[in-house]
């Protein structure tokens, strides 16, 4: 390279990297005038001014007039364009599909769920489901699909480098799906496909309970007890995903964090209804052992009587077993059935062991209980804690995540507005449509 085209190099290097500098400081606000752009960047104000107008051109950054600053001068003011692209989440569940598409700054815009109607039901068919779920969410919003910049969704187990699952998932018949591809037809190329544990782990690091400083989606992870995050999405199925030093810990080809070992732990397997297996969720073994106590009650021939073991749950099944759910079963432990501790012990074994046995592993601060059954902190909690402290002598912090089942799409949502930020505002690219 010449020294002319090495300056010139040089100098375009500066410019983006004034550009992005006031770009992260207009992130961070609704807007900000050229004063206080310069306060924030510790930069001249002909090199503040020079990068917003770059932003302006490139069309991340707006500009108007906001009367007169120091001095006298006319201030100009600056503002993100948040609208500037859009980015989808999806979670891809064995019973529903979410899509949320959210703006830049990461805020919700649009929404869309489909319910599966048959956890069997074929690949193909989920295909299509997930994909008229995802556009849902794109019409809802009044945007073409090429206006994206990222789509990421997350699903059951771990996630090979062409986006599918090919060892072990959660959702029956969708071993090798290619749910990237399928998506990528619909979207272009910037698809992106996670497990759904990790992307828990991300929301709750983000915009969770362990985002510390990091609430606004885009520099959180400042407490240190988000630097040592175990979060179990214990819905359907129980999964980890994990924060060690900061770091999301993945493994060799993505497939850390299984808990199948859970089959090994005599305590953990002991008691499950028929067709159960240890690492199935907190809410799929209430619903399961839940049922079980019904079938025997109604077995016996006869209502329970009042204060009998089971009776409030067979009340509020109307005593069908098939009526029989997570909720169902957490509202009964709440009135009081005196089944309660049998139905805990239950639901609960195989998760005091997964957080046992990776607190003796990971020693993280903080294990956030994810998904649905989040809502049942109140039941769950306490309970789950006396567990684990009879297995480790060192409980670490326990807590009921805020986002409940909107965990793994908020995380979706996180990672892609990452992939979104690494290929449009790191490098200045253009705006879609400027």
């Amino acid at each position: 390279m010449s020294p002319g085209s090495r300056e010139i190099a040089d100098s375009a290097l500066v410019r983006r990297l004034n550009a992005a500098r006031v770009l992260t400081a207009l992130r961070a606000e609704p807007a900000l005038s050229s004063s206080a752009l310069v306060s924030r960047t510790d930069m001249a104000r002909p090199t503040v001014l020079a990068a917003a107008q770059l932003l302006v051109r490139l069309g991340w950054a707006t500009e108007s007039g906001g009367g007169t600053g120091a001095r006298g001068r006319p201030s100009r003011v600056f503002a993100f364009r948040a609208d500037a692209g859009h980015v989808l989440g999806l979670d891809v569940g064995a019973r529903t599909v979410r899509a949320r598409l959210a703006d830049l700054r990461g805020e919700v815009v649009a929404r869309a769920a489909r319910t599966v109607p048959d956890p069997r039901l074929p690949a193909a068919e989920r295909l299509a489901l997930v994909r008229e779920c995802a556009l849902g969410a794109v019409h809802e919003a009044g945007l073409a699909g090429h206006r994206l910049l990222a789509v990421c969704a997350g699903t059951s187990g771990p996630v090979d480098p062409d986006g599918a699952v090919h060892t072990r998932t959660g959702i029956p018949g969708f071993l090798g799906a290619g749910l990237r591809t399928a998506l990528a037809e619909e979207f272009g190329p910037d698809v992106v496909v996670e497990n759904d544990c990790n992307l828990a782990a991300l929301a709750e690091r983000r915009r969770g309970l362990a985002a510390g400083g990091g609430s606004d989606g885009h520099d959180g992870g400042d407490d240190p007890e988000g630097d040592d995050t175990v979060c179990l999405l214990a819905g359907e199925r129980l999964g980890v995903g994990a924060f060690v030093g900061g770091t999301l810990l993945r493994g060799a080809h993505n497939r850390a964090r299984d808990l199948g070992f859970l089959a090994l732990m005599p305590d953990a397997a002991r008691d499950l209804p028929a067709g159960a297996s240890p690492d199935d969720g907190i809410g799929a073994l209430a619903r399961a052992h839940g049922a079980r106590l019904v079938a025997e009650l109604a077995d016996a021939r006869g209502r329970p009587a009042p204060g009998a073991p089971g009776a409030v749950l067979y009340g509020l099944a109307g005593g069908a077993p098939e009526r029989v759910d997570a909720e169902t079963v957490f509202a009964a432990v709440r009135a009081g059935d005196t089944a309660a501790p049998r139905l805990l012990d239950g639901m609960l074994a195989p998760a005091a062991h997964a957080v046992a046995t990776l607190s003796m592993l990971l020693a993280p601060r903080l294990v956030v209980v994810s998904g649905a059954v989040a809502a049942a902190g109140d039941v769950l909690l306490e309970p789950l804690r006396r567990r684990v402290a009879r297995l480790v002598p060192a409980v670490p912090r326990i807590a009921a995540s805020p986002l409940r089942d909107e965990a793994v799409v908020t995380g979706a949502v996180c990672l892609a507005l990452e992939h979104a930020e690494a290929r449009y505002l790191t490098d200045l690219r253009p705006a879609p449509g400027c």
